[in-house]
């Protein structure tokens, strides 16, 4: 009889109502905040990234035009114009200017004569060692009088 009188106070299972999906709640608005704060700085971060290296995408250019070791090494000295100051690359040539372009970067290692045949046609390793400085020499700020 006891089992009997508890069964019969037995009740359906009554499910809560579904959550809305409108407004959402804190933590959504949270997230949308810094995901649009991540954006817009990596968007920012980008633009100063392009803006700094706009000089190496004209060099790279004017390297691809160039017919003669003279138009290699012009091209060369202009991108280094547009990151070091102009009294420090200007009076550069010959040895002293190649030993500038050795210690700008690591991986290029341009032979001492390698533009000295002013009149020359470029050799492909030479195109190939001139486009690699471009795209990775190294300015060191202290090299560059606060110039990146």
């Amino acid at each position: 009889m006891a089992e009997a009188l508890s069964l019969a106070k037995l009740h359906d299972i009554v499910l809560p109502a579904t959550p809305p999906l409108w407004p959402p709640g804190e933590g959504f608005w949270v997230a949308l905040v810094l995901l649009g704060v991540g954006i817009l700085a990596g968007w920012r971060w980008r633009r100063e990234r392009r803006q700094r290296n706009a000089y190496r995408v004209a060099g790279l250019q004017l390297l691809g035009q160039a017919q003669s070791v003279y138009e290699v090494s012009t091209a060369l000295k202009r991108v280094a114009l547009a990151a070091w100051p102009r009294a420090q690359v200007a009076p550069l040539h010959g040895a002293d200017w190649v030993s500038f372009l050795n210690r700008t970067c690591r991986r290029c290692r341009f032979a001492e004569d390698a533009l000295q045949q002013y009149d020359a046609p470029v050799q492909p390793q030479l195109r190939k060692r001139a486009a690699r400085w471009i795209r990775s020499h190294k300015v060191r700020l202290d090299d560059a009088g606060g110039r990146p």
